[in-house]
């Protein structure tokens, strides 16, 4: 069971008032990666692709290795890391989705800072989703579990392993699904498939550096900001 639910200092951290009410906000809607952006999965994910490594006859990844399966699609990060074929890659999943399903899931840690900017962007009167490459069955299930239901107004991400992983199509379906113009939508990310999905899609885009990407990477992607803390991201969502 995943321990994190809202704090009480998350309830007590934020002031009630609408801090920025009267400003006019350039961005009305913000869209968050997770891993490696709204919460480090790290632990689990790494756990879960050594695992399929491992049913595959592989020797275990380095870590490098593993840091690059946070972002794209979990199919991609195989077929490029492995020699291997399309069958095998499906049965690599497969493996990597049991074990995440079994543990890997509730190994998260949401970056400090998240839960308070969720709730201050709510305050303020934002709309916020979650654009991420992992299934669906998975996000629904951690944000359920942590308690967040309320704190998202959408979530989009591929129903299966079988739908179109590309970052311009979660995106694109976000926008849609809020109803809110591209220019006012910033995509929150750490990793360049979160930059080119943004500039795809026609939507600004912050690179965040406590993530798993370096700066380098996502400046290198195009990403219209780079923050180096959730402190920065605030400042940027909120042009102050």
């Amino acid at each position: 069971m995943i321990k994190y639910v809202l704090s009480e200092r998350l309830r007590l951290s934020v002031d009630r008032n609408r801090l920025y009410e009267g400003i006019a906000m350039k961005y009305k809607a913000v869209l968050f990666d997770f891993d490696g952006t709204f919460a480090d999965t790290g632990e689990g994910l790494f756990e879960s692709v050594q695992y399929a490594v491992k049913a595959l006859g592989f020797e275990p990844f380095d870590g490098a290795a593993l840091r690059r399966f946070i972002g794209p699609p979990v199919y991609e990060s195989f077929k490029r890391e492995l020699p291997i074929d399309d069958e095998q890659a499906d049965f690599a999943v497969a493996k990597y989705r049991e074990a995440y399903a079994k543990d890997g899931i509730t190994k998260l840690k949401i970056y400090d800072g998240n839960l308070e900017l969720l709730r201050e962007l709510k305050e303020n009167g934002l709309k916020t989703a979650i654009a991420s490459a992992k299934p669906q069955k998975f996000l629904f299930r951690i944000v359920a579990n942590l308690g967040l239901e309320d704190y998202f107004d959408y979530i989009s991400a591929p129903a299966d392993d079988k739908a179109d992983p590309s970052k311009v199509t979660i995106i694109n379906n976000a926008a849609d699904a809020l109803k809110t113009e591209k220019t006012a939508i910033l995509m929150v990310g750490d990793r360049y498939f979160d930059i080119n999905g943004a500039n795809g899609a026609g939507v600004d885009s912050v690179g965040v550096t406590f993530g798993y990407g370096s700066e380098e990477e996502l400046r290198n992607a195009g990403a219209t900001y780079i923050a180096h803390s959730v402190s920065d991201l605030k400042n940027i969502i909120f042009q102050v």
